[in-house]
């Protein structure tokens, strides 16, 4: 029987930390909007600014933390990281005022940059090449495996309050974490083997993780800015949409129990659709397989906008639609700059282009809020962020490979 490759465990165990983020502050965050705002008298905004802030954070350490995972152990890296980010969710469970608050989404955002964002995904680009998507869309899973626990969190925050509910989160975290961190190696090479588990043998030369582009060799193909915008309109509308969807949903005249189940259900969708994304673009085009993700999340929040909440079955078909567009874009982020940029530097590149997200993300949430806080209802926001997402695309499309690039100057260059 042939022995699992270990690449494969190394999925698994992100699986688990991308889930509990997720619980925590991405789908379930939705769940802590409410209560949080009931509990301070904090206005939609506020809350949302926090998320910002934390991401606004992330982002700007990702490049920091990118040239970091380039250089020590992923081990140590990720268990330093667990504990930050435990600590951060302990610490928002205490806030007593905003400055608290906003502290402790500082935090989670340090830790999250280390042991959620940077070091699964340079690890998974080094292990993986053949079977990168495929790797990547499991690995994205847990993003959508966590809003599945939405009604979980929910009726926990109504029974123990969303503050016990943290800490309970918190500690779950590091008894589960701290074990599965040790997992995480750095490169296959260590262990004599390459990429997708192809064993090294005498001949083998160069190893994989020496190929690819430098950062400023990176940096100077349009291939590196188009990616880089065209993902950062598209995380825009996710990031908002992702956060207000409950509140959204609720302003609508929707109880609170039952705004939470089309984020079940979105969280359902887009799990099937990670992993289909990703085998797909181990076979087709990466950057084809992502503009289809963009025109889906522009579709989606068209549909946003239009709900009404006299239809809970256009509630579902909003779900399923954006689901499907939304899946796609973290699960076919780490293949595209692999097959562009290489593995030489992808931590670096990729910390880099998460500036880009960091950038559109910072105030996509806050605005949302103050739409609604200002106007008292979400209108015109999501058809603004549906155009984005849309633009996005187009921009997409317009990607050379560097290679091609290179050939296109070069071609002009003898005539």
């Amino acid at each position: 029987m042939k022995k699992l490759f270990f690449g494969w465990i190394i999925v698994v165990a992100g699986i688990f930390f991308t889930t509990y983020n997720s619980v925590l502050f991405v789908y379930g965050f939705t769940a802590f909007m409410t209560p949080i705002t009931l509990s301070f008298g904090w206005n939609y905004a506020q809350v949302s600014l926090a998320s910002s802030l934390r991401g606004i954070e992330t982002g700007s350490l990702d490049p920091l933390v990118g040239m970091a995972v380039d250089r020590w152990p992923a081990r140590r890296l990720m268990l330093i990281g667990l504990v930050i980010y435990a600590g951060g969710v302990i610490f928002i469970s205490q806030a007593t005022n905003l400055g608290m608050f906003y502290g402790g989404f500082l935090i989670v955002g340090l830790g999250g940059a280390i042991s959620i964002t940077m070091v699964p995904s340079t690890v998974i680009a080094r292990w993986f090449k053949k079977n990168i998507g495929k790797a990547s869309g499991f690995l994205s899973v847990g993003v959508a495996l966590g809003g599945m626990f939405t009604p979980l969190i929910v009726k926990s925050i109504d029974t123990n309050g969303w503050e016990n509910t943290l800490i309970y989160l918190a500690a779950g975290l590091l008894v589960a974490g701290i074990p599965l961190s040790f997992l995480f190696r750095n490169r296959p090479e260590e262990y004599g083997m390459l990429p997708d588990g192809q064993m090294i043998d005498e001949k083998t030369q160069v190893y994989e993780t020496s190929t690819g582009m430098g950062v400023k060799e990176a940096a100077k193909t349009k291939a590196f800015w188009a990616i880089g915008f065209s993902t950062m309109m598209q995380m825009m509308a996710i990031h908002a949409v992702t956060l207000h969807m409950m509140p959204y949903l609720e302003s609508l005249g929707m109880e609170r129990s039952d705004a939470a189940i089309p984020v079940t259900i979105f969280s359902v969708i887009t799990i099937i659709c990670r992993i289909l994304y990703g085998v797909l673009s181990d076979i087709f085009s990466k950057k084809r397989m992502l503009a289809i993700s963009m025109f889906m999340t522009s579709t989606g929040l068209l549909l946003f906008q239009s709900l009404d909440g006299s239809s809970f079955i256009m509630v579902v078909v909003f779900a399923v639609v954006y689901g499907i567009g939304a899946a796609g874009a973290m699960p076919l982020r780490t293949p595209i700059i692999r097959e562009y940029f290489g593995v030489k530097r992808f931590g670096t590149i990729f910390g880099i282009l998460a500036l880009f997200l960091t950038v559109g993300t910072a105030g996509a949430a806050p605005l949302a809020g103050w739409v609604y806080d200002t106007r008292g209802e979400y209108y015109p926001i999501w058809l603004i962020f549906a155009g984005l997402s849309a633009t996005g695309m187009i921009l997409l499309l317009t990607v050379k490979k560097p290679e091609d690039e290179l050939q296109k100057r070069i071609n002009e260059e003898n005539q």
